[in-house]
């Protein structure tokens, strides 16, 4: 990639920084929620015994008012936080040592202000990706270079943690459909059998009628290969779909489809010999609509 910078045009390396840059920020906010939300629950407004925050009060009302702007961008919290932020977060003194040093080990074995350093040299390119400015060829390379060493630390983090788990397989962790919506695992309801369930029917926002055009997009856990497991999507209507394997699908709803309940599923299953649920099956994704019949 590096090698082909300089013959690349500035759109695309515009559009290789971008991406680079977005899945750092994912794999941060992750990892923040995940180190910091089972102890301390709503750790943006956390106040211990003596009175001290553990995110300052400043940086949490900048959050809560992104959130209050765009709700339907950001349904938690966390998913309004920036990367400058994520920098403030993860590198806080008190915080880092107890919790993002070990996951952070590879990429920054000297501790704290080296990732501060190496993760503010991505945060300034980042803000000029954003106002649409120009950044140089040689903060196109640190972007990568930097974004990768992160996200190799946290993936390799999060393959030893999944290994001393009960079952080391992908789950879906994030959904997006063509309402705006996106909703994270923890959002959903258990699915009897296994996997998860978000029942939209009941809400008149998302109500379908014949000629729309449904999108469900999953999000896999990015520690995993894609090449290790497939995806398979179905519906309960009788109407076939393009069984291709690929995390977005997009169903034209006919008048076969109107139902009081209709159903989308994404199975996931590894190519493993064994499988955490009945049917084969690793994990499973069902999202269910209303869908109305045509207007007369």
């Amino acid at each position: 990639m590096l090698e082909n910078l300089p013959r690349m045009s500035d759109s695309e390396i515009r559009s290789v920084c971008k991406d680079r840059i977005e899945s750092l920020e994912h794999w941060l906010r992750r990892l923040i929620d995940d180190m910091l939300s089972p102890q301390y629950g709503d750790y943006f407004t956390y106040v211990d015994s003596h009175g001290n925050r553990l995110i300052r009060k400043s940086l949490s009302d900048q959050i809560d008012h992104r959130r209050q702007s765009e709700p339907s961008r950001y349904p938690r919290k966390i998913d309004a936080v920036l990367l400058d932020d994520c920098i403030a977060i993860i590198c806080n003194e008190k915080l880092f040592d107890l919790h993002f040093r070990l996951p952070l080990s590879e990429a920054f074995p000297e501790g704290r202000q080296e990732a501060r350093t190496y993760l503010q040299r991505v945060g300034v390119p980042r803000n000029q990706l954003a106002h649409a400015n120009a950044i140089s060829l040689r903060q196109a390379e640190q972007v990568i270079c930097y974004s990768n060493d992160v996200v190799d630390s946290l993936k390799a983090f999060y393959i030893g943690a999944g290994m001393q788990s009960e079952y080391n397989v992908p789950l879906i962790l994030r959904v997006t459909d063509s309402f705006g919506s996106t909703y994270m695992r923890s959002q959903f309801q258990l699915f009897p059998g296994g996997g998860i369930l978000k029942a939209m029917y009941d809400d008149p926002r998302f109500y379908l009628r014949p000629g729309d055009t449904l999108t469900v997009e999953v999000e896999v856990d990015p520690a995993f290969d894609p090449s290790t497991y497939d995806l398979l999507w179905a519906t309960n209507s009788g109407v076939p779909l393009d069984m291709v394997d690929k995390p977005k699908v997009a169903v034209i709803i006919t008048q076969r489809h109107v139902a009081e309940q209709f159903y989308v599923f994404c199975r996931l299953a590894t190519k493993r010999e064994w499988h955490r649920l009945q049917g084969r099956l690793d994990d499973q994704l069902v999202v269910a609509y209303k869908v109305l019949p045509p207007l007369e």
